[in-house]
């Protein structure tokens, strides 16, 4: 989930909390959960919560070595910085970047990372969630196919396949399927 303003205003709120409490542990660990769990019994409410929390506990604890923080500083254009945000304090060490990896202990989700990134005050504003299939044995040094599910903007569903080229080379090329909502 990136955002393009930073806190403006809002920097003493949000030096209380921060992007992991403000973000990641509110809005992308739903989506982790709803992505990750097993199939509810029905949709209804209480079967959907249900799933999710068994798929919540199961989550390993986030370990420092799988994390990286960050705060975004004034730019050259203009942009002032977090903490020349009206209410933080000079030495506030608040992260308005956090990345961390995410690790769930089943059976279907063993030694898949989910990568749960988050930031203020970045170039454009995206919510998604991208998943990456492991690479072929086929094709060991190229990118993986990925199934991407775009929040915001432009609503939909992305799937990034790698795929040899036809004809006799062996060369790969990306097709896209893209179920954008217009």
């Amino acid at each position: 989930m990136e955002e393009q303003i930073g806190t403006e205003g809002r920097g003493g709120y949000f030096d209380g909390y921060g992007i992991i409490r403000d973000v990641i542990q509110n809005h992308l660990l739903q989506l982790l959960s709803l992505i990750a769990m097993e199939q509810p019994l029905s949709l209804l409410p209480e079967h959907v919560r249900d799933n999710k929390v068994e798929l919540l506990k199961q989550v390993r604890d986030i370990q420092l070595s799988d994390s990286v923080l960050g705060q975004y500083v004034a730019d050259e254009e203009g942009h002032l910085g977090y903490k020349d945000d009206t209410g933080v304090p000079a030495d506030s060490k608040t992260s308005t970047f956090a990345q961390v990896i995410a690790w769930v202990d089943n059976d279907r989700w063993s030694g898949v990372p989910f990568i749960l990134r988050a930031a203020k005050a970045l170039k454009q504003k995206r919510v998604e969630v991208r998943i990456q299939f492991k690479n072929s044995n086929l094709f060991p040094n190229s990118f993986p196919n990925e199934l991407i599910f775009r929040v915001q903007p432009d609503e939909g569903i992305i799937m990034r396949v790698i795929n040899k080229e036809p004809g006799l080379s062996s060369n790969l090329v990306v097709s896209q399927l893209d179920l954008t909502y217009k």
